[in-house]
């Protein structure tokens, strides 16, 4: 499961993150998104990002040498989609990126793909029918709190990226997904799976922006946000699928803060971290990331001791 997982994902999101982290300069030489000129090297970073959700579920599946074989993949659940969902949201954003040139455009596209992607994706995974019939009276307000939970996370997110978190702030999605992971795991366990696979991919993000920055002057313009912007619709899609799947009990706060996490980081570094030196910010979005994954595991192994 490890190489199925996190390895092949994680190479393979590592290769595509430094292609994309390269396309920092526009043809005017201006850390200006969106970056034209340079369409292919990033529509080629987010397929490498998004290849390793699809070769690990077919791997997964006994699938992946038996190329005869590729068109009978079959959703089990709905939220299976979302293996396929993800990486279609990270080369949309990437064509997005770099085909409107003009930063209004590119921010009014951007926008409004994300919000439509957010529906889209929670709604289909939610959406199963006759399966969860005993369940639809869940439906609508898990449905609701993720959309919400997206919006405000993407938000965060960005606002993060702009304003000097551009190293650390991919580690924030990094842990949300962490504590998706290990939730879901106790609930179904392909489902954790899929959110390993996202936090090798949120991972490598994390990697490359250490060593690069991601930086843009434009909203949802800096390079890894065609990366890191899927991840945080992921992980929201992830969490509220495993409350239909007899979910893991939890505290609501404990579980709110799993949901919203990555607002909280934001919150936590707009009152906390600027008002302070510059190298307290990531401790106190730290902080708050790292309480958050260590009390869900701490209850994980309290009840479960074998897990």
């Amino acid at each position: 499961m490890i190489l199925q997982r996190l390895v092949l994902p994680g190479v393979c999101s590592l290769i595509g993150c430094i292609l994309i982290a390269r396309t920092d300069k526009g043809e005017d030489w201006f850390e200006d998104e969106p970056v034209s000129g340079v369409w292919l090297q990033n529509l080629c970073g987010a397929f490498f990002c998004g290849i390793g959700f699809v070769v690990s579920d077919y791997w997964s599946r006994d699938l992946l040498c038996k190329p005869e074989e590729w068109l009978n993949w079959k959703a089990s659940y709905q939220w299976n989609w979302m293996i396929w969902l993800i990486p279609a949201a990270m080369i949309t954003l990437a064509i997005a990126r770099a085909v409107f040139s003009t930063p209004i455009q590119y921010v009014s596209i951007a926008a409004t793909l994300l919000w439509g992607m957010s529906i889209g994706i929670v709604f289909v995974s939610l959406n199963e029918g006759q399966v969860w019939k005993d369940q639809s009276a869940k439906q609508m307000p898990w449905l609701a709190a993720g959309i919400a939970a997206i919006a405000l996370n993407i938000f965060s997110l960005n606002a993060m990226a702009k304003s000097g978190a551009a190293r650390w702030h991919s580690l924030v999605v990094l842990a949300q997904l962490g504590c998706v992971a290990a939730i879901a795991m106790l609930t179904y366990g392909s489902l954790g799976e899929l959110g390993l696979v996202g936090s090798a991919v949120a991972a490598a993000a994390s990697i490359v922006s250490l060593v690069k920055p991601s930086t843009s002057k434009t909203h949802y313009g800096w390079q890894l946000s065609t990366v890191v912007l899927p991840l945080a619709i992921l992980a929201v899609g992830i969490l509220t699928v495993s409350r239909f799947f007899e979910p893991f009990s939890l505290p609501a706060w404990l579980l709110a803060s799993v949901l919203f996490l990555p607002s909280l980081a934001g919150l936590a570094d707009l009152v906390f971290g600027r008002l302070s030196n510059v190298w307290f910010r990531p401790f106190f979005a730290g902080a708050v990331c790292s309480g958050v994954l260590g009390w869900i595991l701490y209850l994980a192994l309290s009840k479960t001791p074998d897990w």
